[in-house]
């Protein structure tokens, strides 16, 4: 009888363990000195500033969602989804007037110290003359430590996928992991 109190009481122990500040399933989701709990999914509110061809600024902004790293200290391949919009711009002779709505699914490679690359292939809203393609080709590097975050983002179709001249956007980004 006091063997099953003691297997009760250690199992209401290691619960509370699980449950506290800090621990459990939805806990470590950053990087850098944290500990990651396996298979929770991670949230990327990032934005910034997007360029084309001749310096033509426009803002940008992107919610990502991946597949959290198991924390084990070694470098992994995790599945990123991403939605997210680029502004429009006032040009006399190019077709740049329209915000571009984009939706993408890839794959991003991250390492324990921060650095990550991705690839993911975009879906977007409207052609324009830097995104001509239906679908788009969107690269990224950057660099997170515990929730915040910085890239820069590219985003072409490489003359593979479009359908005209390609001026592809290329942006530097920064964000929060919530």
């Amino acid at each position: 009888m006091l063997d099953d109190v003691d297997v009760v009481a250690r199992q209401d122990a290691e619960h509370e363990a699980e449950d506290a500040p800090g621990r459990g399933a939805g806990a470590g989701l950053g990087r850098g000195g944290s500990d990651s709990a396996g298979g929770a999914a991670e949230f990327d509110l990032v934005g910034g500033a997007s360029a084309t061809a001749g310096v033509r600024w426009a803002p940008a902004f992107f919610a990502e969602v991946a597949a959290g790293s198991p924390g084990d200290g070694h470098a992994h391949f995790e599945p990123l989804g991403s939605v997210g919009a680029i502004g429009s711009r006032n040009t006399d002779h190019e077709n740049l007037d329209h915000t571009v709505f984009l939706i993408a699914g890839g794959l991003r490679y991250g390492r324990e110290d921060g650095l990550f690359v991705s690839a993911q292939i975009a879906a977007i809203s409207t052609r324009t003359d830097a995104l001509s393609g239906r679908f788009e080709f969107m690269t990224s590097l950057g660099w997170r430590d515990g929730r915040w975050m910085v890239m820069l983002r590219h985003v072409s179709d490489a003359h593979i996928l479009g359908g005209g001249p390609n001026l592809g956007e290329t942006m530097l980004l920064a964000g929060v992991r919530i």
